[in-house]
């Protein structure tokens, strides 16, 4: 959702993105699936964003695990800045059950996964901490509940005129199943 509007409000996220919006290049899980050794990819890494700085003035890319590599390539970024998503544990937990095909029920496999999730926030937390960039952090679940207040504060952090007429982006962020990336504003 917040990688969508983000597209949406005209910055670039990559080519030919998935309905996700995980630019595959920047996918660490994706490469070391096929094989990839960390070095490689990071080499594949900075290729792409060496690219993607001569291509644009502002851009930026989608992966929940960037803290894995993004102390190794913040020197290459040109104005690095984040956004953070967060969200409720209890329903992104529940979620990643479901997608195992667990049960809710399953106390020791929901707290699992919980805890899980937390050490992925504790990670991004420190990657704030350490890095210290200007970073927009974002509540997934305040975003869906006030969304036009999370346009504004989106588009004056990454730079963009906000469009008078957002109703595309608003239906890309209602919640369901993933859509086609709404067209660029700007």
């Amino acid at each position: 959702m917040v990688a969508g509007a983000i597209h949406g409000l005209g910055v670039s996220m990559g080519s030919d993105l998935p309905d996700n919006i995980e630019d595959p290049r920047f996918n660490y899980d994706h490469h070391t699936k096929n094989g990839v050794i960390y070095g490689d990819f990071l080499t594949q890494v900075k290729r792409s964003i060496a690219k993607r700085n001569d291509a644009e003035h502002t851009w930026g890319w989608k992966y929940p695990r960037a803290q894995v590599y993004m102390r190794d390539v913040v020197e290459d970024l040109i104005n690095p800045c984040l956004v953070m998503v967060f969200r409720d544990p209890i329903p992104a937990t529940l979620r990643v059950t479901a997608r195992q095909g667990k049960a809710h029920f399953d106390s020791d496999r929901v707290l699992k996964t919980m805890q899980g999730q937390m050490r992925m926030v504790q990670a991004n937390m420190t990657l704030i901490n350490e890095l210290k960039v200007p970073t927009l952090t974002v509540s997934y679940e305040r975003a869906l509940k006030m969304p036009e207040v999370f346009l504004a504060e989106l588009a004056a952090f990454v730079g963009r005129d906000l469009p008078c007429d957002v109703s595309d982006l608003l239906n890309f962020m209602t919640p369901g199943s993933y859509k086609k990336p709404p067209l660029q504003t700007a």
